[in-house]
C-alpha cells in the first residue's frame, strides 16, 4: 500500500508538468539554472526542483533527521518545496509575525508538540541554540537580560520566520516560540504550511544534534 507521504509527492509532481518554471521562480524569489530545473536552499541543504523530480544535491551542513523519521521526512520536505513553487501568491512579506495556530481558525490551538523537538535539543543550552543558528545565517535581533532572544531567519525567499527563545529557570522551563509573517498564508494553504513547520522544527533540532555529535565523537 502506498504511503500517504509518496501520494502527496506524486501529486506535486504532477502539477509541475504545467508549471511555468521561469515565472514561478522569478516571483518566489528561486534561481532558475535551465530552462526546467530551480535551486532552492533549505537549512543550508541544496535542492533541484525538475519536472522529473525533487531532489537533494548537497549538503553545507551535513545533518539528518532521526531514522525512524527519515522517509517520511524526506518525501515531506520535497513536496512542500514543491507545492512552494506552484504558489501563485504575488504577496510581500508584512513584517508582522504571529504563532502557525493563528492561521487555522481555531482548529489547530497550540504548536507546542511540534516544537517538542526543539526543547529537546536546545532547551537546557542557549549557546548550542545560538550556534545552531549562526550557522544557518539566522540574525539576533532581541536579546534581554530576562533570557529572551529574538532571531530572524528566510526560511524560503518569501517566507521570513522568527524564534523566540525563552530561557528557562528554576521555576519556569525554556520555551521555544516560532513565528511565521502573516503573508506565509497567502503562499502555502494550511495544510501544507503546517508541514513547512514540522521539516523547519525536525531539521533545525537535527542540525544541532548533528554538530554535537562531530564535537563528541563516540568512542
Amino acid at each position: 500500500m502506498e504511503r500517504g507521504y509518496i501520494k502527496t509527492y506524486n501529486w506535486v509532481m504532477k502539477l509541475l508538468q504545467d508549471c511555468d518554471f521561469e515565472e514561478s521562480s522569478k516571483r518566489m524569489g528561486l534561481r532558475l539554472i535551465s530552462q526546467n530545473k530551480i535551486v532552492v536552499n533549505f537549512l543550508d541543504r541544496t535542492y533541484f526542483i525538475t519536472k522529473d523530480a525533487i531532489e537533494l544535491a548537497g549538503q553545507k551542513i551535513k545533518w539528518t533527521v532521526r531514522i525512524n523519521d527519515y522517509a517520511g521526512y524526506e518525501y515531506d520536505l520535497k513536496s512542500v518545496l514543491g507545492y512552494y513553487l506552484l504558489s501563485e501568491s504575488d504577496a510581500d512579506p508584512a513584517n508582522d509575525f504571529c504563532p502557525l495556530e493563528h492561521f487555522s481558525r481555531g482548529v489547530f490551538r497550540n504548536n507546542d508538540n511540534f516544537l517538542g523537538p526543539l526543547e529537546r535539543v536546545y532547551g537546557k543550552n542557549y549557546e548550542e541554540f545560538k550556534n545552531a543558528a549562526e550557522k544557518i545565517g539566522m540574525t539576533l535581533e532581541m536579546e534581554k537580560s530576562s533570557g529572551k532572544h529574538s532571531w530572524k531567519y528566510m526560511l524560503l525567499p518569501r517566507m521570513p520566520v522568527k524564534i523566540i527563545y525563552y530561557e528557562g529557570d528554576d521555576e519556569y522551563p525554556t520555551k521555544l516560540q516560532v513565528l511565521y509573517d502573516k503573508s506565509a498564508i497567502k503562499i502555502l494553504k494550511f495544510e501544507p504550511l503546517a508541514v513547512l513547520h514540522g521539516c523547519f522544527v525536525k531539521g533545525l533540532a537535527a542540525i544541532g544534534e548533528s554538530e554535537f555529535d562531530r564535537r563528541n565523537p563516540a568512542d
